[in-house]
Order: C-alpha cells, then structure tokens, then sequence
C-alpha cells in the first residue's frame, strides 16, 4: 500500500486526551515515526561490530561512512508512506523528528540515524524514558532529532491539563567508560571481549554468563531491549544493555512498574522486539532459536498466555520476498520478520514482501495485515516496531 499524498502534520491535527501507553497492542492513538536521511553506519569498535552485526557486512562500520545514497531515499520515502497510512487510514496522530546531519553529530564524530526512535525512547504509563545508549555514536541522538517533538508531547499534556512526566538520560561527562578493559588487541575469534566484560546473568535472567560487548561501569540501555505488558516490563541483558542501565531503569520508572529479565539464548543479543512479538493481550510470538516457552512462563505475565514459536526458520528457508534481490541487512537477521507493529488487537503492519508471514497471521489468528513496503528501512536497522515510538494507546 502506497499513498502518495502527505498534507498531514502534527499541528493540523487534534491532540490526544492523554500521554499513556502500557503494552504493545492496545489501540493506537499517536505515535513518532523516524526519518532516515543522512544515516550512517554506527562506528563502533570492531568488537561490538562482532558482537551484533551480520559478518558479511563488518568492513560497512566505519566513521563517517554513509548507508548508500538510493537505499536512504528509498527508506525516508518508505516512513514517509507509512506516515500517511497510520493519518489518513487510521487516524492517529503522527510525529516526526527533524532531519540531522548525522556526519557532523557529536562534535563531528558522526552519529547514526533518527530512522529508530524505539531505541532510544519509551512511554510507560505517562512517563516518557530515554535510553541511556551505550554506543558512543548515539551520544546526542535524541537531544538532535527529537528535542522538537518531547516538547511538543509536553506542550500538548500540558494544554489538556494531563500529567506527564519526562525522563532525560543523564549527561555523560568524560570517556566512555563501558568499553575499558575491552579495547585491546583481542583478536576476532576471541570474540573481542576480555573477562571484565563478562557479566552474569543472575538468577533474573538465567544461569547462564555471557560475554557481553560492554561492562557495567555505568548505565546503558536501549528501549528496544525491552516490551510492556501492563505494569510488568519484560527485557534482557544484551551487548548494549547492562545491569546498572536496568537498575537505572527501574528507578525512573512509576512505582507500580516492575522489570524483569527474560533469559534469552542468542549471543549477538541486541534488542528484544525482534525475539518476542505480541499480538494482543493472551497471545505472544516468539523466536524459539532465541527463547524457550519454558522460559516465557517463568514469568508470572506470561503464565495464561498462548505462547507460539514462529513454525519456520527464516533464517534457513528461502522466504518468497527474497526471490528478487532487495537491499543487505546491512545490521540484522532475517528474523527481523517480528519487528511488527500493532495499530490494535486485530490490526497489524508487516513488510509487504513477508506474505508467507502475513497470511499466517491472518490464517492462525484473525489478523487484518496492514502490508506496507519498508525493505529500504530494514536495511538501515529495523522494521516498523523499531521505527516507531508509540505515544498514546487507548486502554483496553
């Protein structure tokens, strides 16, 4: 689905009665939706790019080099499109960032994208949360991009007489410290990572130690590493989420929220929503190479939910949309598949070339799929989940 005409701004659009969102699936009143121009690639050290990036495309992560010119296009036209689609088709109200050079972000050690607001921003309850990001490459993102629409959020709460509540991630002063101890000449099948980056999954997240990217000497998280479901968040450790990053979490948080670590087994962990999907209260997909049920039902959520692993591997099966060539995952795998986004309980957007997908969701669970075409997006990091903030869901 393409819709060609774009009249539709924030502005010429009534404000939501309220800021608030407590799941993922809800119906959907307002949300951000990213810009992708001037994107590129994260610069990181080489063993975070290791650690969470397709191998075929390691040489791509190097400073200051942009994503291919016609693939950002493509992208900004695919936001744009699905911006259209969520004003004109469904009614909600839609925020955009502003366009940032991303080359001259940080003092001119270059930045990343405004494509993947859910990294860097969350709404829970009525508080709105930004990531403490561990990658260096981000430090700013959100002060850059989306400052305009915060204030927006805030400006509009306000004149409805709603309380909102705006966490800012806390300026960091000095060095970035999560790497010390790591940036060394550790060679590449050593997996890049001394032993002080280890960090134990404790008894939240399992028995199990991995060899994280980054060490916990201070905060990191990243939205997308963790999903709501009521008063319960569910997240993970991963190579940009650390320990004290969800005990910053937690303290932010409105008191009845609560944090909990799923135990995933995927080694390149780095973001959950393309591991878990769910697609209305009861009823949850996931990724079985990355979790087991077992282990979902450990947490108290999930004990009476439909609990359903994707029946096929993306991973090892050709899927239909890859019959013609599209643009590389330059940053993810083919499971990228979940990073769905739900408009409500019976509404859901896919990538218009995952029809395999899309039939089954309307097949095995009565979903009216949204097709849209986002490949361009996928290709600089994520899907309509991690392109999207959602502001206002509408309580069941």
């Amino acid at each position: 689905m393409v819709l060609k005409k774009d009249t539709t701004t924030p502005s010429a659009m009534s404000s939501p009665t309220t800021i608030s969102a407590s799941n993922e699936y809800s119906p959907l009143r307002a949300l951000i939706i990213g810009r992708a121009a001037h994107s590129l690639f994260p610069s990181e050290p080489p063993h975070m790019i290791r650690a969470t990036m397709p191998t075929l495309h390691h040489p791509e992560f190097r400073p200051h080099h942009p994503f291919p010119a016609d693939i950002v296009a493509k992208a900004d036209q695919e936001l744009d499109n699905f911006a259209r689609v969520m004003t004109e088709r469904f009614g909600i109200k839609v925020y955009r960032p502003k366009e940032v050079d991303w080359a001259k972000a940080n003092e001119g050690r270059g930045g990343y994208t405004g494509a993947m607001p859910r990294d860097g921003l969350m709404v829970v309850g009525r508080t709105v949360v930004e990531a403490c990001f561990g990658w260096g490459c981000r430090r700013g993102e959100i002060e850059l991009a989306y400052s305009g629409v915060l204030e927006d959020i805030m400006e509009g709460a306000q004149k409805a007489g709603e309380s909102l509540r705006v966490c800012r991630a806390p300026k960091i002063v000095g060095g970035n410290t999560l790497y010390d101890g790591l940036l060394d000449d550790d060679k590449p099948e050593d997996g890049g990572a001394k032993q002080n980056g280890t960090i134990p999954r404790g008894s939240q997240n399992g028995n199990q130690t991995t060899h994280w990217a980054i060490n916990n000497t201070r905060p990191a998280f990243d939205c997308a590493d963790f999903m709501r479901f009521g008063t319960v968040l569910i997240g993970q450790l991963s190579h940009v989420t650390n320990p004290k990053g969800v005990d910053y979490l937690r303290a932010v948080l409105p008191a009845s929220y609560t944090v909990e670590l799923l135990n995933t087994t995927d080694d390149h962990a780095m973001h959950i929503d393309a591991t878990i999907l769910p697609l209305r209260h009861g009823m949850l997909i996931y990724c079985p190479s990355r979790v087991t049920e077992e282990e979902l039902r450990r947490h108290e959520v999930f004990r009476d939910w439909d609990l359903r692993p994707l029946p096929w591997n993306p991973e090892e099966e050709e899927e239909e949309e890859e019959k013609d060539e599209g643009p590389p995952r330059y940053m993810c795998s083919k499971w990228l598949v979940l990073n769905a986004m739900s408009v409500d309980e019976k509404t859901i957007v896919v990538e218009e070339r995952q029809e395999r997908f899309a039939r089954w969701l309307e097949e095995e669970f009565g979903m009216e799929v949204v097709r849209l075409p986002f490949r361009h997006v996928n290709s600089l990091g994520g899907s309509f989940h991690c392109a999207t903030v959602d502001l206002v869901r509408k309580e069941l």
